[in-house]
């Protein structure tokens, strides 16, 4: 019994040092990037499945997650708006957000993925990546 618990605590530190690109992994991401869409505006990436992220984006493992952004207040209101939503993130993936308008309705808006590439280095590394869902 006892080098069964000494195997296990021995494996534990590596187990614990698993990382993020171990295995296939995506990014969701705020988009920046100007549109000629005028409804069409950036938003703050929070949290992905409670967890608060890092510059904006937050690197997962692929699978069914929780997205929480943010919009900031529009001219004339004085506080953003958060909608959580959830996106079916396939490996070696990179996924934009931004925030439709909703013009009739003010400050309405709905979280949209704006555009998805994959993740080069990602593919490279675990071969036979996958194309967006």
């Amino acid at each position: 019994m006892k080098p069964l618990i000494a195997l296990i605590l021995a494996l534990a530190p590596a187990a614990a040092a698993a990382g993020p690109f171990d295995q296939p992994w995506a990014i969701v991401a705020s988009d920046a990037a100007p549109s000629g869409d005028a409804n069409l505006r950036p938003v703050t990436v929070s949290r992905v499945d409670g967890e608060s992220a890092s510059r904006n984006r937050a690197i997962v493992a692929p699978g069914r997650r929780m997205v929480t952004v943010g919009l900031p207040p529009g001219k004339g209101f004085s506080v953003g708006t958060q909608e959580t939503f959830e996106l079916d993130a396939s490996p070696c993936m990179r996924y934009h957000l931004a925030a439709k308008l909703d013009v009739s309705a003010g400050e309405r808006w709905k979280a949209v993925v704006r555009s998805s590439e994959t993740i080069g280095e990602c593919l490279a590394k675990f071969k036979g990546g996958t194309t967006p869902r």
